[in-house]
């Protein structure tokens, strides 16, 4: 097993949508790292980054994104295609992390139940988080609940807060486990200092998932939208 952090480019946004009550007014360019994993069986896809946004969200959010950046171009660097890939998990359905899931009609798509429902309805302080247009796809989800294994190494765990159904990923590798957070902590200072993120859907909840990341032994945390964290090295 194989992993890679690829890219989608970047997006601004306030960086209080980041982190609770912190960086009003500061702009800042959330990377967008979709992460591949390689097996003998399956090429498995954890998000698919933020895709190409409609009119009326890009006066709110800048996408910035070099050609060798879009996620096709990036599965080529890894002599994939997007039908090469058999599995996708969508950490949420918020935009900027199922923008490109339409690319993959080949793939199985997992999603906590919860967040599927939740997507389709959302409250009105959620609802400019989801474009049923990227989630609304042909393919049929397979909808979990609770804590599930993709496969022997791979393992969904709800960490919800940010939004109902959020998810995190675990996979295990030799003695570390790498554990691809989402927006559950989307920057290294919502782990390192326990602070939540901006977007809420329960500000108690998603301290629990934080304690629940911190409490993992021998992590190596992939947090989606740090632009300080581009590798795995």
């Amino acid at each position: 097993m194989k992993l890679f952090l690829l890219s989608d480019g970047c997006f601004t946004l306030d960086k209080s949508f980041l982190v609770y009550t912190k960086y009003q007014g500061q702009i800042y360019e959330a990377a967008l790292k979709p992460l591949l994993i390689t097996t003998d069986k399956e090429n498995i896809l954890v998000d698919t980054g933020i895709g190409q946004l409609p009119e009326k969200y890009e006066k709110f959010h800048v996408v910035k994104r070099e050609q060798d950046q879009a996620l096709k171009a990036q599965l080529e660097k890894h002599g994939l295609t997007p039908e090469d890939v058999s599995i996708v998990i969508n950490t949420h359905l918020h935009f900027d992390h199922c923008g490109n899931n339409h690319l993959f009609h080949r793939a199985r798509f997992y999603v906590q139940a919860n967040e599927l429902q939740y997507a389709y309805d959302p409250d009105r302080f959620q609802k400019a988080a989801y474009i049923r247009d990227f989630f609304n796809i042909k393919n049929e989800y397979t909808t979990i609940q609770g804590k599930y294994r993709v496969t022997d190494n791979v393992i969904l765990v709800p960490t919800p807060g940010h939004s109902p159904g959020h998810q995190s990923v675990f996979i295990k590798m030799a003695e570390r486990n790498y554990v691809y957070c989402g927006d559950a902590a989307p920057l290294h200072e919502n782990l390192e200092e326990r602070n939540i993120p901006g977007v809420l859907y329960r500000a108690d909840q998603a301290l629990k998932s934080i304690d629940m990341l911190r409490s993992i032994e021998n992590a190596v945390y992939i947090y989606s939208h740090d632009n300080e964290q581009l590798t795995l090295i």
